[in-house]
């Protein structure tokens, strides 16, 4: 029988705003060196391998990943928006403004069975990057949110799950000062 209710649940999340005096054409650049372009997306290669779940299979599925992550520890999952989409919104539609989808997909098979409950920590992997060129080239701001602020409400208390979204968090971190080279 399915389920018939409905349920909300209320969690903090901490966003972390980065200013670079770089123009956003420059922070997507080194974004895009450190990802691999939207043209390098292996994931969907990737997924169609999966055929089996044995060890042999799991062994080459990591393999597959790990020639996929890019040097600052994540893969292209895709551009959800382009500066394009804007027009329609924004006085200022000539901006630069990009979010993008980034994975790494061995945290996650690291994190999510960590979680007692259930995968619902799936929802927040992979995470998101907004870039976002300011008014009057004056530089970019990169915008992200800490996983580990999402993550842990879904299995509240287990420190084994925060603890591997806190890498995740630290990784994510580490992208965002390459690409911003000169973020403060």
């Amino acid at each position: 029988m399915a389920h018939k209710n409905t349920t909300s649940v209320a969690y903090s999340v901490t966003r972390k705003t980065y200013y670079t005096p770089l123009s956003s054409e420059s922070v997507i650049s080194n974004l895009y060196t450190s990802i691999g372009p939207s043209s390098y997306w292996k994931w969907p290669s990737i997924a169609e391998n999966i055929t089996l779940y044995n060890e042999s299979s799991k062994e080459e599925f990591i393999k597959e990943v790990e020639a996929a992550i890019r040097p600052e520890g994540f893969m292209n999952f895709g551009t959800m928006i382009e500066g394009a989409t804007v027009f329609n919104v924004d006085s200022d539609s000539h901006l630069g403004l990009k979010l993008m989808m980034l994975d790494n997909t061995l945290i996650a098979i690291t994190m999510l069975p960590q979680s007692r409950r259930s995968l619902n920590a799936e929802l927040f992997v992979p995470v998101e990057m907004l870039v976002r060129e300011l008014p009057g080239k004056e530089g970019t701001e990169i915008l992200w949110q800490f996983p580990s602020t999402m993550i842990a409400w879904v299995d509240d208390g287990n420190q084994g799950l925060l603890a591997a979204a806190k890498v995740l968090d630290k990784k994510l971190k580490g992208l965002v000062d390459v690409i911003g080279e000169y973020c403060k």
